[in-house]
């Protein structure tokens, strides 16, 4: 293997502790100002050694078997044991990849499966070589951005790597984080016009960077307006935190368990009625996703809510005329026609029905009548088949005579804000457990996409964010054997669910200014980025450290810039109020807030 600087080192390992070596630096380098020359064909170009974060060689591969790499942390500067009144330069590095002389190119391994011998000469790298060891085929790789600090350095990442392991993007406010999901995502879909990709947009923020006739691809974007989850999708502790609120399953065990019992004969009417269609289902469930309807439900526990016994038999006391149960009167009697004879008998609430749905049927009614809530009750589900369709397009799986569609992005800015984590982890769910059951594992790879992250799924578990929690982290650990895998984004990452980022193989990490998402940072990521995390709080909007399978060599990026942009820059309020306001309504912001259509 023959690279540019194996004639002259910069200098020699001196001490070896783990994967933290100390190098002490050629002496004619270091009277230099760290800057060496080196000649490739007529060029002669100027490295410097020490750069924090630069990536170098260690070993000679000419004459080793093994050859190591470092990445630069600190240059000091310590006095020589041979002369007080001399000084020479020391480098603290740390190794992060090797590979073996069997190689002739440079290829980087990751790990430190064999350590540096003491004494081992160390070697810059020129750009050129660094493009070897940063490049990935076309096959597998996308250019994301620059390298940061080498002028027109390219550096891809692995798509497959990228795409099959969970990821997380994480950056304050004004990093420049949405824009490196938009530009990362833009470069994803235009290589693969097959994706199915979900994003949960919680702001409508990224639809505009993913629309526009000069884009070359396709995605599917469900607005608010046309957002859809049919009530009859969720399980039934959705359906109870959704309709009854949060402690509802606490407060009333008996109407619990007879709305539990309503859904699931219901549920088995409508099987009965697509038997014939979709073939007999031998175990039916409260949580089979079988379509029912909401208002015969209501209008079922209206009647059970009425139930009463006669005194004498404790039979049903029904009205054989109008088929309800007959009111309770106290101890007055009342006239009952019992096998052709007229007898005084007495009525009874029953014990455990009578009264018992009151509130859970005021609180269907009410979310029913809420019109934050429409998007459960569309009449296009009228049946349980139509999950077909509800499916197709939500995963972007084409139907004959339609076209393509490679994401779909959800705008869930109207949602109410106490069910949203319970509406991103019922969608979260389904996909899950519609992979689960898709004995096709390998055909339909599944990429969900977590904007604003820490709303749901954040470090500790409560009522709101509990659905979101089990689903996200149910993906986490358990997606990627069902192809399932997912994309977490954050400003605010101590946050988060610790046990969701600890799966994650792919760390984008733009500007952290707070002390505490700091820490959580360098918690996560290996230690031998100590030099680069560092680095992260002096980071400019679109610098980013990336790190993980997905790249060969952990480097601080520029990313680039994406075309469209999201909708997320900052108002100018300067500019703005040096203007006079005009073609203004306030009336078509009242409007939009009622939801009324402006002709």
């Amino acid at each position: 293997m023959s690279i540019a600087m194996a004639k002259k080192p910069f200098g020699r390992i001196m001490s070896i502790s783990g994967i933290e070596i100390m190098i002490t630096i050629d002496e004619d380098i270091y009277k230099n100002k760290l800057e060496q020359k080196i000649t490739i064909g007529s060029d002669v170009i100027k490295l410097y050694v020490g750069t924090v974060g630069d990536i170098f060689l260690i070993g000679d591969p000419e004459l080793k078997d093994i050859v190591h790499y470092a990445i630069f942390e600190e240059v000091k500067l310590v006095t020589d044991i041979n002369d007080e009144n001399k000084n020479k330069a020391i480098i603290v590095a740390k190794v992060i990849g090797y590979q073996d002389k069997t190689n002739k190119e440079l290829c980087f391994r990751r790990g430190v499966g064999h350590y540096p011998r003491f004494d081992s000469e160390c070697y810059l790298l020129s750009p050129e070589e660094k493009s070897k060891l940063f490049h990935i085929d076309s096959d597998n790789g996308t250019v994301i951005g620059t390298v940061s600090g080498i002028n027109n350095e390219t550096i891809s990442i692995d798509t497959n790597k990228f795409l099959n392991k969970h990821s997380v993007i994480l950056g304050s406010t004004g990093s420049g984080k949405s824009c490196t999901v938009a530009s990362i995502m833009q470069k994803v879909l235009m290589q693969h016009l097959y994706s199915h990709i979900i994003f949960f947009d919680l702001h409508n923020e990224y639809s505009s960077a993913f629309i526009g006739e000069d884009v070359g691809y396709k995605v599917n974007t469900i607005t608010d307006m046309n957002f859809r989850l049919p009530y009859w999708l969720l399980n039934f502790d959705e359906f109870i935190y959704i309709f009854l609120g949060d402690n509802g399953e606490n407060q009333n065990s008996d109407g619990i368990r007879i709305l539990k019992d309503a859904i699931l004969e219901l549920k088995r009417k409508e099987h009965e009625l697509i038997e014939a269609e979709t073939g007999r289902i031998e175990r039916i469930n409260i949580n089979s996703p079988l379509k029912y309807s909401i208002y015969d439900l209501v209008q079922k526990l209206e009647h059970i809510n009425e139930s009463t016994i006669w005194v004498s038999d404790n039979s049903e006391a029904i009205d054989q005329k109008t088929g309800k149960y007959i009111k309770p009167q106290g101890n007055r009697n009342i006239k009952r026609v019992v096998d052709g004879d007229t007898k005084d008998d007495k009525v009874n609430k029953l014990e455990g029905y009578y009264g018992k749905c009151t509130q859970i049927i005021q609180r269907i009614q009410s979310i029913i009548n809420d019109r934050r809530y429409k998007f459960l009750f569309d009449d296009k589900f009228d049946k349980s088949t139509k999950l077909y369709s509800y499916l197709e397009e939500l995963l972007c799986i084409k139907k004959d005579g339609e076209e393509q569609k490679q994401m779909s992005i959800l705008d869930l800015s109207t949602i109410p804000s106490e069910i949203m984590p319970t509406i991103i982890g019922v969608i979260s769910r389904i996909c899950f457990e519609y992979k689960v059951w898709d004995r096709k594992v390998d055909k339909v790879p599944l990429y969900l996409i977590f904007e604003e992250s820490q709303n749901y799924i954040p470090k500790e578990k409560s009522n709101l964010t509990k659905f979101s929690i089990n689903s996200i982290s149910k993906i986490a650990k358990e997606g990627r054997k069902y192809g399932i895998s997912q994309l977490i984004i954050s400003q605010r990452p101590s946050d988060l669910c610790d046990s969701i980022i600890s799966q994650c193989s792919n760390f984008f990490i733009l500007r952290v200014t707070n002390p505490n998402d700091q820490n959580f940072i360098k918690n996560v990521m290996p230690d031998h980025l100590a030099s680069l995390t560092n680095m992260i709080p002096f980071f400019e909007n679109g610098e980013c450290l990336v790190a993980g399978e997905c790249v060969r060599i952990p480097s601080k990026v520029v990313i680039d810039e994406p075309k469209p942009r999201p909708n997320s820059n900052d108002v100018n309020f300067s500019k703005v109020w040096r203007e006079e306001l005009k073609e203004y309504s306030v009336s078509e912001a009242v409007n939009n807030w009622w939801e009324i259509e402006n002709e």
